[in-house]
């Protein structure tokens, strides 16, 4: 019998995304940790003391582990290409980052993402116009697909609705019906070819037509490694640096005044918490009409009416990627006229809304 040299590389990109999630939850929860340290009323030496030994050696020790994670899943990933290069004839990844018509890297022989999954495999025509108005970019005019890309659609409808003018600077149909999007990698402009095709998984606008969204979320996928499984999953800052190449910023939960202070200086996307705490520090979304794991736009900010109370309050308007009429998770139970459980937009007050989201995602505009 013959002995093996090698890994399965598919295993290793797994276990390659999993040390990369854990490490970017553990930096999390240091945030949270850190924020819920410096909102605690803790007077005395022995709180002196022990903020000091949180600074100067538990936090520091926490992030040394973080960045461990991070070191190792990149580690694997580059076991992986270098498995799969010396497995395959050309020498290059298939599938992998490159692979597609990404200006400035490979060689251009795969004009658009790898489908997988329940996706299908067949791409099909996009032939409605893609409208590019304030109306089609209204962040209410997204509907979220198969993909579990929430992350992204939260950060790009909060970009649209700040400003439109930037989506339209940004994606350029060509004379062949193709579209470039300018996308940015570290701020530097990288411009991607995506045919006029889609999933039939893709993003649509409300009544279920394909968008600027499917666009740019087809070009995300060629952006972030070539396949639309590279997009299952992230986080929104990364989508804002993506989108616009400025300076973007990830924190643990926030009052309402730190959100604000963030929207008076670009859009601003938020996460909830989980829906099976795993950890006696995990938090659980209380909301039966919010959807767990998930990403919102935050629209506004601003006295509102509470439907609750029937009073005046400040609360915060949340959009739901998955568009104006929301949906439902397995289990679900839709109203007694049929709307789904889990709504497209909600109005919470502060405490509502800490009860129930653990995470903000920051981003900047700046003219390029």
């Amino acid at each position: 019998m013959g002995t093996f040299y090698g890994a399965d590389v598919t295993e290793l990109r797994t276990f390659a995304k999993l040390a990369d999630a854990s490490g970017r939850q553990l930096e999390e929860t240091i945030a949270r940790l850190t924020g819920e340290l410096n909102r605690v009323p803790w007077h005395g030496p022995d709180g002196s003391q022990f903020t000091a030994a949180w600074h100067g050696q538990h936090r520091l020790t926490l992030q040394a582990a973080q960045l461990g994670l991070i070191q190792v899943a990149s580690t694997i990933r580059a076991n992986a290409d270098q498995q799969e290069s010396s497995s395959t004839d050309s020498g290059g990844s298939a599938g992998g980052p490159g692979s597609g018509d990404r200006s400035g890297g490979g060689d251009g022989d795969k004009p658009e993402p790898d489908p997988y999954g329940d996706l299908g495999k067949d791409y099909i025509d996009i032939t409605n116009p893609i409208a590019l108005d304030d109306d089609a970019l209204d962040p209410q005019n997204i509907k979220q697909g198969a993909l579990g890309d929430c992350w992204f659609l939260a950060a790009l409808g909060t970009v649209a609705d700040a400003d439109p003018d930037f989506i339209r600077d940004h994606m350029t149909q060509n004379d062949d019906g193709s579209w470039t999007v300018t996308m940015y990698d570290d701020g530097k402009p990288v411009e991607i070819n995506v045919d006029p095709t889609a999933l039939p998984g893709a993003v649509r606008d409300a009544d279920g037509n394909f968008n600027f969204a499917t666009i740019y979320e087809k070009a995300a996928a060629e952006f972030f490694g070539g396949s639309y499984e590279d997009i299952d999953g992230g986080y929104s800052d990364d989508a804002f640096a993506a989108i616009t190449g400025g300076d973007t910023d990830r924190s643990g939960e926030s009052d309402f005044d730190g959100i604000k202070d963030k929207m008076a200086d670009g859009p601003v996307a938020v996460g909830t918490e989980g829906d099976d705490a795993k950890w006696w520090w995990d938090d659980e979304v209380d909301n039966d009409h919010i959807v767990p794991n998930h990403a919102y736009m935050v629209d506004t900010i601003e006295t509102h009416v509470n439907e609750a109370t029937g009073e005046e309050e400040t609360m915060i308007h949340l959009l739901n990627p998955w568009g104006p009429n929301g949906g439902n998770l397995t289990g679900d139970t839709p109203g007694e006229n049929g709307e789904n459980q889990r709504w497209g937009d909600v109005w919470l007050t502060e405490d509502e809304y800490k009860e129930n989201f653990d995470s903000v995602y920051s981003g900047t505009i700046e003219e390029k």
